[in-house]
């Protein structure tokens, strides 16, 4: 009973330092308006772009691209697709858990029609600085 215990402490305590986010930054964008961040590691400099394009239904069509892949999501409020991970790093033999961004939908202002996204980056070896780039208003 007693090593159950001690195997579910570490568990937990495992599982809540993995889910700490270095930065944290809300934003908000109007359509077509691009939010643009420099990521540095190693000293490579990639850029990291997205936007939304349309919202209908409850879902909102956002596009972007890191590292030359272009995406697209489509994404939910109040849903398990209200947001969309980049994976900032090469996995590795050596490197399992490797650096990421979460961007994550969070509300919609109809009135102003602008989309509101939090953004999340996991860095557990402090590997990646992010500068946000200004945005054309």
């Amino acid at each position: 009973m007693f090593l159950k215990s001690l195997l579910l402490l570490c568990l937990s305590l495992h599982v809540s330092s993995a889910l700490e986010w270095k930065t944290v930054k809300s934003i908000s964008l109007g359509k077509d308006k691009l939010e643009r961040l420099l990521v540095k590691s190693d000293g490579s400099l990639r850029l990291l772009e997205f936007r939304w394009s349309l919202y209908k239904n409850g879902n909102l069509v956002v596009l972007g691209s890191f590292d030359d892949i272009v995406y697209q999501h489509i994404l939910k409020l109040n849903h398990t697709n209200q947001s969309f991970r980049i994976d900032l790093l090469n996995q590795t033999a050596h490197k399992i858990k490797v650096p990421y961004i979460l961007v994550k939908f969070t509300d919609f202002d109809y009135k102003n029609s602008k989309s509101k996204f939090d953004i999340f980056l996991q860095d557990e070896e402090e590997e990646i600085t992010l500068e946000y780039l200004k945005r054309e208003q």
